[in-house]
């Protein structure tokens, strides 16, 4: 990891909202093991996190999936952490509100340093296959949601309601990879898909690349491109409260 770089600076670069750092906040080592990695945002403005590596904590204060970080330390992602916070103003965080705070959190508790890098890579495209499309549109309206299971290379995925967009991410996590929506396709999906990421050469399992065609009517297209790598310069281990 590069130098540390004290202080407001350090505060800066990592988080763009040092502002809004939590009314209280604990932090604690998580060392019964077991347990599920758990982050639930209550009313009150509170956050409760349960057994989070710090990579964890990372991905989901940038918004990031795992092979977009780089430089971390293998303690980020084999020591365990709880935390308890309170922002202090009332109402419930979306998702989308915790980003802000969990990064402010990161640059006063753990010292957090990072900075943005693209790099050359492997990415894959996903666009409509020529067979013909197999989603379908999806006329019932409210929340998209998107379950997935995976086991041993086994994944099934039922989704309602979700934009193409989603799916990406989903395989992106999926492949380790970049997965970028070149569909042109808009509005919201409801499909359903099964595969196997590693099937052998007799599964009876489709792979991932004939799934997609043959269940959703979509294909992924190796391709050159860069990535967008989140680097981490520094980062401590927090002092216990």
């Amino acid at each position: 990891m590069r130098p540390f770089l004290p202080g407001l600076l350090s505060c800066l670069i990592a988080s763009a909202a040092c502002a809004q750092s939590f009314e209280v906040a604990s932090v604690k080592p998580n060392r019964g093991g077991g347990e599920n990695t758990g982050i639930r945002l209550l009313p009150g403005g509170r956050i409760s996190v349960r057994n989070a590596t710090l990579k964890t904590l990372i991905r989901n204060a940038w918004g990031i999936l795992s092979f977009q970080l780089g430089g971390e330390a293998p303690w980020m992602d084999s020591e365990y952490f709880d935390i308890e916070a309170k922002t202090g103003e009332g109402q419930t965080l979306t998702e989308a509100q915790l980003q802000p705070w969990l990064r402010a959190l990161l640059a006063e508790r753990f010292h957090l340093a990072v900075h943005w890098e693209k790099r050359p890579g492997e990415v894959f495209a996903l666009i409509e296959d020529r067979s013909g499309l197999k989603l379908r549109p999806n006329t019932q309206g409210g929340e998209p949601s998107m379950n997935s299971s995976r086991a041993n290379g086994h994944v099934r995925m039922k989704a309602v309601g979700v934009p193409l967009t989603m799916l990406a991410s989903n395989l992106a996590n999926q492949l380790g990879r970049p997965v970028l929506d070149q569909t042109a396709l808009p509005g919201f999906w409801d499909f359903e898909g099964a595969w196997n990421l590693s099937p052998p050469p007799d599964s009876p399992e489709p792979s991932v690349f004939a799934a997609l065609k043959e269940q959703l009517g979509l294909r992924l297209i190796p391709q050159k491109g860069f990535i967008d790598i989140l680097v981490v310069d520094h980062a401590e281990r927090p002092s216990e409260n």
